[in-house]
């Protein structure tokens, strides 16, 4: 019994390790790693404040083969894909004018705040205002294992 819980914890540890991608995505090591796809765009388009206030998460369930950055008006958008196809999009909205959608699930994050949850078929969406930062943010993950999407989706909202 004792050999089957040890098993056990092992295979859960294993898993857990399994779902991060180990790598630094601060903003600086992003600059570093892909200075063209996103340092670039970032620091051409968004004040010191800003940059504090864009939700890169800490950890992603997947290795990140690369980064982009785009910014449209108020919008700032950071695109995170994989070579097995996973793909998280974040977008940071400053000063948001417009009010969140509207959305049958409700999850309530790490920070306190609630956020907006929709599942589609290929992708989990999470959208939530930042108070402090007067920010919304959104996170699309889009993976096609539907039986871990939320779930992983989720640590991904918590991580930002």
């Amino acid at each position: 019994m004792k050999k089957l819980i040890g098993i056990t914890i092992f295979l859960a540890i294993c898993t857990m390790a399994g779902c991060s991608s180990g790598e630094d995505l601060s903003i600086d090591a992003l600059k570093e790693s892909y200075p063209d796809k996103f340092g670039t765009p970032i620091d051409d388009s968004l004040s010191n404040d800003e940059q504090e206030a864009l939700g890169l998460p800490s950890e992603l369930p997947f290795d990140v083969d690369e980064v982009k950055a785009s910014t449209v008006e108020n919008e700032t958008e950071v695109l995170y894909s994989s070579s097995n196809a996973d793909q998280v999009t974040v977008t940071t909205t400053y000063n948001p004018e417009n009010t969140l959608r509207e959305t049958d699930m409700q999850i309530t994050l790490d920070s306190g705040a609630i956020a907006g949850v929709e599942e589609g078929k290929a992708s989990t969406f999470f959208e939530w205002y930042e108070g402090e930062e007067n920010v919304i943010y959104q996170v699309a993950y889009s993976n096609m294992d539907e039986e871990v999407r939320l779930e992983k989706a989720l640590e991904i909202a918590n991580s930002i």
